[in-house]
């Protein structure tokens, strides 16, 4: 009897585990979802959609699978659930794709796609907030790196959906950003999946589609680019072509000096250990031009100046050339010293003082021992010619000399 109620017990606990329980295995489930209309459209037709189950273990795709909801919008997968899977759901619909990820313990309930109508009318978009940053500046490389943040809302309950077709350069259904005229290294980054980065004329272009905003969740855009200069002062103008509620203009104090007639200076604030000064402006119109400029970047010393224009030259060719020629100078200045030791007319009193000069400078290591010996031997010998013209001196005068 024990051992038949331990049975039912274990059978209970069997019947009443959800099917994730027992799917680390990879154990077959049904996982269930519905697609819906965020504005609850009355013409949505959600047969027109296409959802894809994508299943992934870390990065390696281990299944996909496509279907058509039904006119209800549901829509049902068979998955293999195991641990350390995670799945992920995309549905396109009018040349946009929305996505939800669930991980194996999420599958439970049905998994709810919201989809809206497409517009290539950008004028659904909102900058809430743009931010220039100049995080630093390279003197010896010439070049300031730069980092841009701006926040969008989508307001409508429409996405904007780039019209691929669109002919020309102006490329005016997609969201566009300015760069200032020679920028390179560009990376970008965002909180919206899919896309690409598109170079156009005076900056670039995403063709990720743009959906509704929801609450407290904004579209957030980074990018970083670099810029050369020449010159401490550089222009980061540029056209804010969606305008802006709010635009920040934020450069190191240790780096240089911001400055822009449409944003107030609101003074210098410490972040982090660095000093940063701030400009600010409210409300920038679309197709306003913000002229941003900074100035008293680090300059490069003249001599990296000289080696990066004269390049391999100045390696193989002007640096031994000024080894050469302070060597000619230091030659000249030892011959001088050594003929000047030798002059002649020197009277014995200036010899010795020299002489006691040349061993001081010895003692103290200040000159090599062969050109302590090559000029105490130029002494002796100045010395000997002093004797010389006072003796004969002495005897033209009718003194007897004595030893």
């Amino acid at each position: 009897m024990k051992r038949l109620a331990a049975s039912v017990t274990v059978l209970l606990l069997f019947l009443l585990l959800p099917v994730q329980a027992f799917a680390q295995d990879g154990g077959q489930v049904e996982v269930s979802g519905r697609v819906e209309h965020g504005a609850n459209a009355v013409s949505f037709d959600p047969t027109q959609a296409r959802v894809t189950l994508s299943v992934l273990e870390g990065v390696t795709l281990v299944s996909q699978e496509t279907a058509l909801p039904d006119e209800s919008g549901a829509f049902r997968f068979p998955a293999a659930v195991a641990a350390g899977r995670t799945f992920f759901f995309s549905v396109e619909y009018q040349g946009a794709t929305y996505s939800a990820v669930r991980g194996p313990g999420e599958l439970s309930d049905p998994v709810v796609v919201t989809v809206f109508d497409a517009t290539n009318d950008t004028s659904v978009l909102t900058v809430q907030s743009h931010t220039v940053i100049v995080t630093g500046a390279v003197a010896d490389e010439g070049f300031v790196e730069i980092l841009e943040r701006a926040i969008i809302r989508n307001d409508s309950d429409l996405t904007l959906t780039p019209d691929l077709n669109a002919e020309g350069p102006a490329m005016l259904s997609f969201l566009r950003f300015a760069l200032p005229p020679g920028a390179y290294n560009l990376d970008v980054r965002s909180n919206i999946t899919g896309g690409q980065v598109l170079e156009v004329d005076r900056g670039f272009a995403l063709n990720s589609p743009i959906p509704p905003t929801a609450p407290g969740q904004p579209h957030q855009f980074e990018f970083v680019y670099r810029l050369d200069y020449d010159d401490p002062t550089l222009d980061l103008s540029r056209t804010m072509r969606f305008g802006a509620e709010s635009v920040r203009f934020v450069v190191p104090v240790d780096v240089a000096t911001p400055s822009s007639p449409r944003l107030s200076d609101l003074g210098a604030t410490d972040l982090d250990g660095r000093l940063l000064r701030l400009l600010e402006g409210q409300n920038v119109a679309p197709a306003e031009v913000l002229d941003l400029t900074v100035s008293g970047l680090p300059k490069q010393s003249a001599l990296d100046v000289a080696r990066e224009s004269a390049g391999e030259w100045y390696v193989r060719y002007a640096i031994p050339a000024i080894v050469g020629a302070t060597a000619v100078v230091l030659l000249l200045l030892s011959f001088r010293r050594r003929r000047a030791v030798a002059a002649p007319g020197a009277s014995r009193e200036q010899l010795l003082a020299e002489a006691r000069v040349l061993h001081g400078a010895y003692e103290l290591r200040e000159i090599s021992t062969g050109s302590y010996a090559g000029r105490m031997r130029d002494l002796r010998d100045a010395l000997v010619q002093a004797d010389v013209r006072e003796r004969l001196s002495e005897t033209s005068d009718g003194v007897r000399t004595e030893d």
